[in-house]
C-alpha cells in the first residue's frame, strides 16, 4: 500500500460554474501563486504537474497533515476513481510538512488550510475543484470541464474580469464595443476577451450553464469579474457605455483594486 508521505504519478451576483473560484480565493490565486520565488529546480510534484499539463492532463493533488481516517478515506477515493483515467489524469499526495514541496504548498496558499485538501487541476494551470475533507466520484467528475470554461476560471482566479465572446462561427470578429471596453486604460490590464464558436465539441454544456443557446446566430457577449460574478450578458451590439454602466451597478467594481479609481 502506498503511503501518504510518497507521491504518485449563471446567474447574476454568483456563477455556479465558478464556485472553485470563490473558494480558491480564501487560500490563494493564480495571479499570487506568480509572486512566488521559485527556485531553479522543480519539485517531484511540481515536475509531475508540469508533465501533465504537457500532456493535457488534469492534476489532481491531496494536499494533507496527518494520516487520520479522513485522509486515508479522501485518498482511497482519487484511487478509485482516477487509477482508470491515467489518459486524461494524475493524482499525487502532498505532505504539507514535506520540505521539498514548500513551494507548492506556498504556491497555492494551503498551508493553514483545512485539511486533507484536493485541488483539481487543469492543463492550463485553473483551479477547477477545491474539496476539503470529502470528495466522491461527482466532484471528481465536476472537475473536468470545457477548455473555454477553463480559460474563464483561470482568468478569474487571476483576479482580471473576462468578456467572453460565444461566437456562431469559428471567425468571428469581436464587437466594437468590447474592443472599445478593452481599450480603455484603466481596464486594459485588467480584462481579458475569450472567444469561442459554439459549435466547438464539448462546450456545450458550459454554453447551458451560461444561457446562451447552442444555435445561435450571433454574437453573446458575456461579462463576469472575480471572484465570480456575472455582470451581464449581452448581444454583440453592445456598447462600451453600457459594459461600464453595469460593472458599476453590480456593486464592487470589477473585483481589482485598480477598477476603483477609474473614471471612465
Amino acid at each position: 500500500m502506498l503511503k501518504l508521505s510518497e507521491s504518485i504519478s449563471f446567474k447574476r451576483n454568483g456563477l455556479p460554474l465558478l464556485i472553485a473560484c470563490a473558494i480558491v480565493t480564501s487560500f490563494a490565486t493564480v495571479g499570487k501563486a506568480q509572486e512566488v520565488t521559485r527556485i531553479a529546480t522543480l519539485s517531484k510534484v511540481e515536475t509531475t504537474r508540469a508533465a501533465a499539463s504537457k500532456e493535457n492532463k488534469y492534476t489532481f493533488i491531496m494536499f494533507w497533515k496527518n494520516q487520520d481516517d479522513t485522509t486515508k478515506a479522501m485518498w482511497n477515493t482519487l484511487q478509485h476513481n482516477l487509477s482508470n483515467k491515467k489518459d486524461k489524469t494524475t493524482f499525487v499526495a502532498v505532505n504539507t510538512n514535506d520540505s521539498a514541496e514548500q513551494n507548492l504548498v506556498k504556491e497555492y496558499g494551503v498551508s493553514r488550510a483545512p485539511m486533507p485538501l484536493t485541488l483539481a487541476i487543469a492543463p492550463n494551470g485553473a483551479i477547477t475543484g477545491s474539496f476539503v475533507k470529502n470528495i466522491n466520484a461527482d466532484y471528481i467528475d465536476q472537475s473536468f470541464v470545457s477548455p473555454a470554461k477553463s480559460r474563464c476560471m483561470l482568468t478569474l482566479q487571476s483576479r482580471k474580469m473576462v468578456l467572453l465572446c460565444v461566437n456562431p462561427a469559428v471567425k468571428s470578429e469581436t464587437p466594437k464595443g468590447v474592443q472599445n471596453f478593452k481599450s480603455i486604460p484603466c481596464y486594459r490590464d485588467v480584462v481579458e476577451v475569450v472567444s469561442f464558436s459554439s459549435q466547438e465539441s464539448g462546450e456545450a454544456s458550459f454554453l447551458k450553464e451560461l444561457g446562451v443557446p447552442q444555435q445561435n446566430n450571433n454574437t453573446t457577449v458575456v461579462f463576469m469579474a472575480p471572484p465570480g460574478v456575472m455582470v451581464g450578458r449581452f448581444n454583440e451590439n453592445v456598447t462600451q457605455q453600457q459594459l461600464i454602466a453595469e460593472l458599476k451597478k453590480a456593486g464592487k467594481s470589477c473585483g481589482v483594486d485598480g477598477c476603483k479609481h477609474c473614471k471612465e
